[in-house]
Order: structure tokens, then sequence, then C-alpha cells
């Protein structure tokens, strides 16, 4: 590990010279604002007024906060001009005049020397949306971005932001995004070197100093361009973009006031490895493994049947959804209707005579083991307690929490998330080909060799986690799960998160954990409830604009949080639920509590509750209307 220092040390020096100089900014603001001790203050700090920068290529030289940032292209859009983002073909139509600047942060990835490898950088890239000074509404609202992120951020003619937060741009924010120092879409590629070996630079870029250098960045060119300093700034980020504000609200959590986190990403190092868990079950106890697709599919389709069958037994409300998934012990080989006629179960026989959709003992036994989560032995404990499944505490094997019942898991079995792996073991064989991906496959000429993490069994897993809880000092710590928020406490930043539990990408219960762990160290819940403040979803699997899942087949009738999105392009403060309870908190000291949500027809509303209290249906009224809920 020494051979790969944890920064380069200019580009530490830059970022921390131009923080320096944005605090002593900060602290002058601040200081104007009170009405005694200004001087304290030397006036001598304060920066000399300079005009508001043109949206022109004149922008071009004027903006230059250091020696490593360039601005590579400047666009002026005007009221009506239409926008496609990368992440949907549903045009945003803009309210109002906007300027668009794209950034190039250096160094980037020195190592690598061919021009051409996906592994090439020159840094990071940025976009900043600034909306007319007549429609500015004197905030930063920078977003996050999902996945192994990239996009055209850096490039001319492009766009990198996703669609929210070109939206958040459109109703008046000042929004920065960031490709977290890779140009390439969601694409994995850039973790590797031409050569094969891993590619340190970026992932630490990735990691973290691409969001440092996005919030330093975004906030010296609204300074500069509108002639004054934002009153608020806000990072509003989901998966990996929540994983990115809570590295911010870690590591830096002065640069924002508060701080919206959508089903983050934390723990990469344990739900990276863990996501592989149901190929290894598979591969061990069923004998294959999503390269054979024929068997994969149809063990797929038996798992969602079954699934059908946990929702139905544990859905006290009739919602089709559950609201506590934590609380379900659901078990197949325990259920005559989904074991295949005349098999023996564990005290039943089966009655299910469909081949499609009934298991075998062996089929049931495998998934009890994908439900229970990964160990490092295979084992899995039948009496596992809801406290246990919700995040509370791991079993003696165990290595992370699965993917609850009633989130559709089918993904897991089709295809093979690995990208984790290759990093982990440094050996870009281990990544998965196109035939078995579950996203993009990795490219590297460095070896035609793919699919190598069909080798590893329950030990060989376990010993993929353990070296890339290792390799984490090197890439400045991916799993941004850092339990010491004392600082963020202590400037009195905020932060609401929100987790689906309903999710089919990052198990809730690893969230629920992380507050858990903030809690044990600072005081309890209501002492940690002062800053940050969890809530779980009911039904809501992974998106970034809210999206249900459910076996009914009827999403619409989940309820969900509104958000910023393709039907939401110009929200009210009501119809932007979760942001504008940050907002609240933050600008007025009015601290949310339970938030009413409802179904996009209508038909089902009730209150999502502060952590650790649940949404509770009181048994009696209809499930369908708020006031038939609690929380407790």
């Amino acid at each position: 590990m020494q051979s790969h220092p944890l920064a380069r040390r200019g580009a530490v020096d830059e970022a921390a010279s131009t923080l320096h100089r944005l605090r002593l900014g900060i602290a002058v603001i601040a200081c104007a604002a009170l009405t005694s001790g200004c001087a304290l203050v030397s006036s001598a700090l304060a920066p000399a007024p300079a005009a508001p920068l043109r949206c022109d290529d004149s922008l071009k030289t004027a903006f230059r906060p250091d020696a490593q940032t360039r601005v590579v292209a400047v666009r002026a859009l005007r009221k009506g001009e239409t926008l496609i983002a990368v992440d949907s073909a549903v045009p945003v139509t803009l309210a109002g005049d906007m300027c668009l600047v794209k950034l190039l942060v250096g160094p980037g990835a020195t190592a690598e020397k061919d021009t051409t490898a996906r592994s090439y950088s020159e840094g990071i890239g940025i976009e900043i949306w600034l909306p007319a000074p007549n429609t500015w509404n004197q905030r930063i609202r920078n977003y996050g971005g999902g996945g192994w992120v990239g996009g055209g951020h850096r490039i001319a003619g492009q766009i990198g932001s996703k669609l929210p937060a070109i939206v958040n741009a459109n109703i008046g924010y000042a929004v920065g995004t960031t490709d977290a120092g890779q140009a390439w879409d969601q694409d994995g590629s850039f973790a590797f070197l031409s050569n094969g070996k891993l590619n340190f630079e970026s992932l630490r870029d990735f990691s973290h100093r691409a969001m440092l250098e996005q919030a330093l960045k975004t906030q010296a060119l609204v300074k500069q361009y509108y002639g004054r300093a934002h009153r608020y700034a806000y990072f509003d980020g989901q998966s990996q973009g929540g994983r990115q504000g809570m590295r911010m609200a870690q590591a830096h959590p002065e640069l924002y006031d508060g701080y919206m986190i959508a089903q983050p990403a934390l723990s990469i190092p344990r739900m990276g490895i863990t996501g592989l868990y149901a190929q290894v079950v598979m591969k061990t106890e069923l004998g294959f493994t999503a390269a054979d697709k024929p068997r994969a599919a149809a063990f797929a389709k038996k798992v969602e049947a079954v699934n059908a069958r946990a929702v139905k037994s544990c859905d006290a409300a009739g919602l089709g959804f559950l609201l506590d998934p934590f609380a379900c012990a659901y078990d197949p080989g325990t259920d005559a209707g989904a074991l295949c006629t005349g098999v023996a179960g564990r005290g039943v026989t089966g009655s299910n005579a469909d081949a499609g959709t009934c298991m075998s003992p062996t089929e049931a036994l495998a998934l009890a083991k994908i439900w229970y989560g990964a160990t490092r032995d295979g084992s899995f404990d039948m009496r596992q307690s809801t406290q246990a499944r919700g995040g509370q505490f791991l079993g003696p094997q165990q290595l992370w929490w699965p993917l609850t019942r009633g989130a559709s898991i089918s993904g897991q079995i089709t295809g093979a998330g690995a990208d984790h792996i290759a990093v982990a073991l440094q050996d870009v064989s281990y990544a998965a080909d196109a035939s078995t991906s579950r996203g993009h496959p990795i490219r590297n000429s460095s070896t035609p060799v793919r699919n190598r993490w069909q080798e590893l069994g329950y030990a060989g897993l376990a010993d993929a986690l353990d070296k890339y809880q290792a390799l984490q000092p090197a890439l400045d710590d991916l799993a941004t799960d850092n339990a010491d928020l004392r600082p963020l406490r202590n400037l009195g930043r905020k932060i609401i998160m929100h987790s689906g539990l309903a999710e089919d990408v990052i198990p809730p219960a690893g969230n629920v954990n992380y507050v858990e762990r903030v809690a044990a160290g600072m005081g309890g819940h209501s002492e940690v409830q002062q800053f940050m403040r969890l809530y779980l979803i009911p039904g809501m699997a992974h998106s970034s604009q809210g999206r249900a899942s459910t076996v009914s087949g009827n999403n619409n009738s989940v309820p969900l949080p509104q958000l910023p999105g393709n039907t939401n392009q110009t929200p009210t403060r009501e119809q932007d639920q979760f942001f504008s309870a940050l907002v609240d908190w933050v600008e007025t000291g009015a601290p949310p509590e339970d938030i009413t949500i409802r179904s996009r027809d209508g038909s089902v509303s009730y209150p999502v509750c502060v952590y650790p209290k649940k949404t509770t249906w009181d048994g009696k009224g209809s499930a369908k209307l708020a006031w038939s809920y609690r929380c407790q």
C-alpha cells in the first residue's frame, strides 16, 4: 500500500488553500450579519467588490480560482429552450434564462499515459448551472451523481448532469454537479489502468476529492458570477450521490448548511461485495450462476412468485407491500404453497403443482440464505429477530444485510454485480463480461479473461470483503461510514436521510445501522435528532425520483414522496417534500416531524416517521387513510 500515496500533494494543497480562502470569505460574511464583534475581523480580509461575470467566453479568463482549474465551455441558455439530461429522454423546458459553465479541475490520472484508455483523465469535470440573476434564489443546491457517475461534464456540447439537477436550477437554485473524475457515464472501467493495475488516483478523486472541488468551485463561481455570496448552500444526492453528500458531511461539514441524503450507498466495501452473494449461493447450492441464463431466469421467476407469498403472509394492512419488512420472517421452506407438490419441507409437504413457480427444498433453502444475508460459511439463522433484520446487529458469521422480503431481487439472480470484487482483488479478470454484468462491463485490454467471480465460494467472498476493507486507506475510504458527526453537530448543520424499505439495490438495514452507530456514539437518538433525522419509506425502491416496487403490479397505489423530476419539473414547496423540510430546519430552526406522503393515484396516504419510530397501522381504520396510522 505504501507505493500508492493517499493524495497527490499539489492537488490537495491547492484544494486546502482554496478552502482556507473560502472560509475567510464566509467568516467575513457572517461577521457582517452580526450586530457586534465585527471589529475583531480585519477589513483587509474582505475581498474587494468585483463586477458580476458575463455568460460568454470572457468568463473563461475571468474565472480562474486556482492554477489547476480551467473553464472549458460557457453556454448561455434562454427561457423556453429544452434540454435533455443524461438519465432521461423527457425534456426540461427552461423557465428562465440560465448560464451553463463547464470546468475541468486537474490533475488527472497521471499514471495513465494511454489517451485512448478509459482510465485516462485530465481531472474532475464539473457542470455549474446558474439561473439569471433576477431568478436566482441566493441558494446553492449541489446535486450528486449515481453509480460510477461519469458523464459529459467536461465536454462542450454535452450535458453530464442528471435531470433533477437541471430541474433544481430551473426553479432558482445555482447547481453544481461532477463526473467524480471520470468521463464515462456509469462505467467502472476507469478503476483499472490500461496495464491492469488499479487506478488509485482516479479512485481517490471518485471517493472524495471530486465532491470537495464541486463544493469549492461552485461556491467560488457563484460569488464571482452574481457579485455576492450565496445565503445558504445545500447538498442533494441519492444513491452514490447520497454517499457523496455524506462524505462532505463527515469530512467538510462547513461547506453546506444542509444535506439531503437519499438512499445513500454507504459502506460500499461491504455492500459492493455482498451484492454478489446471491450468485455465490446459487453456484454452491443449485449448481449454476447468471452465466446460465435459462436456469437463472427460471429461478428468478420462482423467487418472484415466492416473494409475492411472503408479502401476502406479512401484509396485515392489505396494501400489497410491506409497511415493515424487517418484521417479516416468512420462510419458503415452511410454506406448503411455495413448495412443489409432494416434496418435504420443514414441517410441511408441498402442495404447489405449478412447476414454473414452485420450489424444491434446495431452492427454498437457497432463497432463505439469500434473504438472511451474506455469511462467511453459508450459514443462516432461522431465528433471526426483527431487530437483527432491521440493522441493529449482524449475526456471528454475517457480513452485511440483504435486501428485504418484498423487494425485487431478480437483478441479483439474473446478473452479477462484480465490479467491486475486481477492485477488491485488484484483478480485472474477476469482473463480469457483457453476458453476465448487471451494468456496463469493465473494459480493459490488459487481459481478455473475465467472469472469475464465478470461482468464489462463501469463504472467497468473505476474503474479498476483507481485502476491500484493508484497501480503503489507499482509496481515500469509499466506505463513508464515519459515525463521528460531532463537527457537523457543533457547526449547527442538518441532515435529512431517507431510505426505501423495498430497495432493490442498497439494503436499507445498512443505513439504519449507520444511524444506530451515530446514536450509540453521540448520546442516543434524541440527541442525534437535533441534527440528523432518518425516514424509512415503505414500498419505495431505488430511484432519484421515487419508484415503487411491489409484487402486486399496481405501483401507482404506493405512497411516495414528491421529488423534482420528469413529472415534477417546477415543483412547489409542497411538491419537494423532504428538501422543503430540510430548508425549514436550516433556515427557520423548525425540525421535521412525520411527513405525510400519498400515492400517485391518490388512493393511499400515511405518515412516514422519524426513525426509530415506524409507520404503524392502527388495525382498525381504513389502511388507505392517513388518520389510521401512527408514528410509534
